[in-house]
C-alpha cells in the first residue's frame, strides 16, 4: 500500500470553458463518460494512492457532493484556497494536511499513460512531454538527463520539455519549505506564485527531481480540447452496456455509463454519455453528453451537451 498523500489543486472556475463552468467548476465537466476529476482519482488510485487532499474554491460543494459519493473509500481532506493566487499557493495550502511523500496532480489535467513509474520511482520526479509551444507551459531543462532548470512559460524556452502537471515528492516538507522560500520572497509571474519557482529553490538547495517521459496529457482547459480528448480516448476505451445496443443503433466507438437511458438513438461515432443522462430519439455524432442531462429529439455533431446547455 502507498503512503503517498495526493494533493488535487482544483479550485479554479475555468472562464475559457463558459457557459459550461456557470454551475460548476472545470474538474466536474465531463469527458468520456465522467468529470475530469473521475479520471484523475482513477489514476491516482492506480497508484495504489489511498489519501487525497483536495484544494477547492470555485462551486466547492458539487466536488465534495462527487468524491464523496463515488470515491467514498478513500481518506479525503478539503482545503479551501479564497482567491486564486497560483498553483504554488494552491500547494501550499495543503501544508498542513500533509506529511511524507506527495503525489500532485492537477485537477483539469488527464495524463495518457502509466504513472506508477513517477509515483513510485524512488525519487523525486515530474513528468514532461515535448511539445510544440514550449512558451504555454512550465518548461524543464535537462543537461546529461538531468534537470538543471524549470521556468514558468518562458518567452524564450531552453527546452521544449513541458511539465504535464504530474509530479511526485519522497518528503512534502521540503516542498512545502520551498514554497515558503517562494512566498516570502514576494515573487510572483502574473501575480501567482508558482510551483516551478519552488522546484527551483529545491534544484538550488541540491535535491534531485529527476524527469519521467510521459506518452501524453491534455490540459482540459477549451471546449475544443475536452472534445479532441473525448475522441482520443474512446479511441481507445470503448464501452456501452448491452441493454442499450437494442434500441438504439450504437456506432462506435463510444462509452456510455451504467445507468444511462437511451430510446431510439443513433450514437456515435465519439460519443460518450455520463451516468444519469436520458436521451431519447437523439442523432449524436462526436459528442460529449454530462451527468444527468435530459435530450429529446436532439441532433448534434461536435457538441458538449449537459443539462444547462444543450
Amino acid at each position: 500500500m502507498s503512503n503517498f498523500t495526493a494533493i488535487i489543486p482544483a479550485a479554479g472556475k475555468g472562464v475559457r470553458l463558459l457557459p459550461y463552468t456557470e454551475h460548476m467548476p472545470k474538474t466536474m465537466l465531463s469527458v468520456a463518460g465522467k468529470p475530469i476529476l473521475g479520471h484523475i482519482l482513477d489514476q491516482v488510485e492506480s497508484c495504489g494512492i489511498k489519501k487525497a487532499v483536495f484544494i477547492v474554491g470555485y462551486k466547492k460543494e458539487a466536488i465534495e457532493e462527487f468524491v464523496r459519493e463515488r470515491y467514498a473509500h478513500l481518506d479525503v481532506t478539503f482545503v479551501e484556497q479564497p482567491e486564486p493566487k497560483g498553483l504554488g499557493h494552491a500547494i501550499y495550502l495543503a501544508k498542513d494536511a500533509v506529511s511524507g511523500p506527495c503525489f500532485i496532480l492537477l485537477g483539469d489535467t488527464i495524463v495518457d499513460g502509466d504513472l506508477r513509474p513517477l509515483v513510485h520511482g524512488g525519487k523525486n520526479a515530474v513528468g514532461i512531454k515535448p511539445v510544440p509551444d514550449p512558451q504555454r507551459f512550465g518548461i524543464v531543462e535537462l543537461k546529461n538527463g538531468k534537470i538543471v532548470s524549470f521556468e514558468e512559460k518562458p518567452a524564450c524556452p531552453k527546452s521544449d520539455l513541458a511539465i504535464i502537471g504530474a509530479y511526485s515528492f519522497l518528503d512534502s516538507a521540503r516542498l512545502f519549505s520551498a514554497l515558503e522560500e517562494v512566498i516570502r520572497s514576494g515573487k510572483t509571474v502574473k501575480n501567482e506564485i508558482q510551483l516551478t519557482d519552488a522546484l527551483s529553490v529545491l534544484l538550488s538547495r541540491g535535491e534531485e527531481i529527476v524527469p519521467v517521459l510521459m506518452n501524453d496529457w491534455f490540459d482540459c482547459g477549451t471546449v475544443e480540447v475536452m472534445i479532441q480528448t473525448n475522441r482520443l480516448l474512446l479511441s481507445r476505451h470503448h464501452r456501452v452496456p448491452a441493454e442499450l445496443e437494442k434500441n438504439n443503433k450504437i456506432i462506435p466507438p463510444c462509452w456510455i455509463e451504467d445507468g444511462v437511458k437511451a430510446e431510439n438513438c443513433v450514437l456515435g461515432p465519439y460519443v460518450s454519455a455520463a451516468y444519469g443522462a436520458e436521451l431519447k430519439d437523439c442523432t449524436l455524432e462526436d459528442c460529449i453528453v454530462g451527468p444527468h442531462t435530459q435530450l429529446d429529439k436532439k441532433t448534434a455533431v461536435h457538441a458538449v451537451l449537459d443539462k444547462y446547455n444543450h
